[in-house]
């Protein structure tokens, strides 16, 4: 177990940061160094939060090896992590939801779904989750991939090709008889978190990246539900999106918002760094930029100040 030793003076950070979005950021042959291990690589994530005035992190896991890992890290690092178990949502049956909180989740993250996540086949696994009082952190909108062709695109779109491909056949699914739907965006879209919550309406929603593209809906389920929020990770089309209209405060308040690094430890900085500018740049008071880096958040864990 250990501890993290808290700087009295920080610069170029708030006060305080719940980071509600942070995947383990250790992968199966993510790289040669011999730094690259599960447990270095958490460690130097605490190091970073360490330095980025970072309290709580809500460390999202993979089905399998990766969510054992965040179950490790909590052990090692108990009043920094808050582990999430990511779930493939079609194979998961309220059993295995009742053995995460068993273990210790307080959350589940929940991605790539064959059906819309208001389907009552999930009803089920949804029940167990709120009875449990474990948080649903849903992706909305699209999913990255490989290559970003807006802000950096390849030498060629030839050049794409076997990029890609790779990461194509690794999200490639089969055609499931008797089933009238199909995995994509359209099966994770804001609005669908509304249903989620009329029918579960103890069950904490978080969604991520405010709807990525489907702003307005998330907004509004926002405005009238009261246990869904959103993140605000997503990056700088995200950030720029909300920021030339003007979302926070005017259409989604800063009650519902939470903030989340979501990239690379190599950029958690930056994205902080972005996130207090724009704030700033958007005339948020120091209460309301609070709201969103710590309040929100440490209200929906139950984390006291």
């Amino acid at each position: 177990m250990q501890d993290i030793e808290r700087p009295k003076y920080i610069k170029d950070a708030p006060p305080r940061v719940f980071d509600t979005h942070v995947h383990f950021p250790w992968r199966q042959n993510g790289s040669t160094l011999p730094i690259y291990t599960p447990e270095s690589m958490l460690d130097m994530l605490a190091y970073n939060c360490q330095r980025l005035n970072i309290y709580k992190v809500c460390l999202l896991g993979r089905p399998g090896e990766g969510n054992d890992l965040v179950e490790q890290a909590q052990v090692r690092y108990p009043n920094l992590i808050v582990p999430f178990a990511m779930l493939e949502i079609d194979k998961t049956t309220p059993a295995m939801v009742s053995d995460f909180a068993a273990r210790g989740f307080q959350g589940l993250k929940i991605i790539n779904p064959r059906r819309n996540y208001d389907d009552p086949t999930y009803f089920p696994v949804y029940a167990e989750a709120e009875r449990h009082s474990l948080v649903c952190l849903f992706h909305t909108g699209i999913v990255g991939g490989m290559i970003d062709y807006l802000q950096f695109p390849p030498a060629s779109l030839e050049a794409a090709e076997d990029l890609a491909r790779d990461t194509e056949r690794r999200r490639h699914h089969e055609l499931e008889e008797g089933v009238d739907s199909w995995y994509g965006a359209g099966r994770m879209q804001p609005v669908f978190l509304d249903g989620i919550s009329v029918a579960f309406p103890e069950l904490r929603i978080i969604g991520a990246h405010l709807g990525y593209g489907l702003y307005d809906s998330a907004a509004a389920v926002a405005r009238w539900r009261r246990n869904v929020y959103f993140d605000i990770s997503g990056g700088t089309v995200v950030r720029r999106h909300l920021m030339e209209r003007r979302m926070l405060r005017n259409e989604v308040s800063t009650l519902k918002l939470t903030w989340g690094s979501d990239s690379d430890m190599a950029h958690m900085s930056r994205e902080l760094t972005a996130w207090m500018h724009a704030f700033e740049d958007a005339g948020l008071s120091a209460d309301e930029q609070d709201q969103i880096f710590w309040r929100t958040a440490a209200y929906i864990f139950g984390v006291k100040d």
